[in-house]
């Protein structure tokens, strides 16, 4: 147990004390594990409590995007198991503080600047679109061989011609670069659309959420209103009929408007399992392309284009 102090959770005072980052940094540990910690969390510091929110600093805006992205809900969860009151997470970018420290601009003064008008890494009760685009997954350095030729011709199709393939299902085992394309697709996209890149299980969350806080409308209004709607790793809905309802009319209104679809999964839609017949269908009544298990050169090609990535970081 707790001991029955401050850092016991929700105690009667709590939101009347300042918030022991320490302690929320040994919770986020415990629920998310070492490794996530050690990678992402621990680079974290914070930089100022106000009564609503919290400002954290981050080294890079890299880092800051990536934590947003996969890991701040649950973050946020735990803070407000210490410290109810707050409902929102800002983030300042460290190197770039140093910068303008450089130019003789107050720190001080940025940080209260930034954390008042910052809604990059906003956290409340409305539906956030958390981008998980990654700038360095782009079709310029994706590595193109016998078993995903066709998969990456589709995926740049989709980019030529909106609703050509409509939708575009991608499958194929883990770690065969189907989010790689997705992703260059989401970059190539948003240069001139309105881009949603989601992945299944984030989905999922915000219908749950939304239902929870009677915001069915604003949760329907966000992702049908879409042009191109990307979501990664389908098969997380298995089994989950309210999900899988609410997701076959999320589809139909996507197509209805023309907007563009983009799917990818483990398997093809027909070994889905406990998946409606009628998703199944929807899902196939485009293109559906599969991934294969890359060959030798390909893996050669794979493994020395890492080698020259890393070679330009460390150089």
């Amino acid at each position: 147990m707790k001991e029955n102090n401050y850092n016991k959770k929700i105690n009667d005072n709590s939101d009347l004390q300042s918030l022991d980052w320490q302690i929320v940094c040994k919770e986020i540990k415990l629920k998310l594990g070492q490794d996530i910690y050690d990678s992402w969390i621990k680079k974290l510091k914070l930089v100022e409590e106000f009564q609503y929110y919290l400002v954290l600093s981050s080294p890079t805006r890299f880092i800051r995007d990536w934590v947003v992205s996969r890991y701040i809900d649950k973050i946020l969860e735990i803070i407000k198991s210490y410290k109810y009151s707050i409902s929102r997470i800002d983030f300042i970018i460290e190197s770039e503080l140093d910068d303008d420290h450089n130019r003789g601009v107050d720190k001080n003064q940025k940080i209260k600047k930034e954390a008042g008008t910052s809604n990059v890494s906003f956290i409340g009760d409305s539906l956030i679109n958390y981008s998980r685009l990654d700038p360095n997954k782009n079709f310029e350095n994706f590595i193109i061989g016998k078993s995903n030729n066709l998969a990456f011709q589709a995926a740049q199709k989709v980019c030529e011609q909106i609703a050509h393939y409509n939708p575009l299902f991608i499958y194929g085992g883990i770690g065969m670069g189907k989010t790689h394309l997705l992703n260059a697709i989401g970059l190539k996209m948003k240069e001139n659309r309105k881009v949603i890149f989601i992945s299944a299980e984030r989905f999922m969350y915000h219908f749950i959420k939304s239902i929870r806080s009677n915001e069915m409308v604003k949760f329907k209004d966000f992702f049908r209103k879409t042009d191109l709607f990307i979501i990664d790793d389908i098969q997380f809905v298995i089994g989950k009929e309210a999900m899988q309802e609410e997701f076959f009319h999320t589809f139909n209104a996507l197509i209805d408007r023309k907007a563009q679809i983009i799917i990818s999964s483990d398997r093809a839609p027909i070994n889905l399992i406990k998946v409606q017949e009628r998703i199944k269908s929807r899902f196939s009544g485009g293109l559906v392309v599969d991934i294969q298990q890359s060959d030798f050169d390909l893996r050669l090609d794979i493994l020395k284009n890492r080698i020259k990535e890393i070679k330009k970081i460390v150089f």
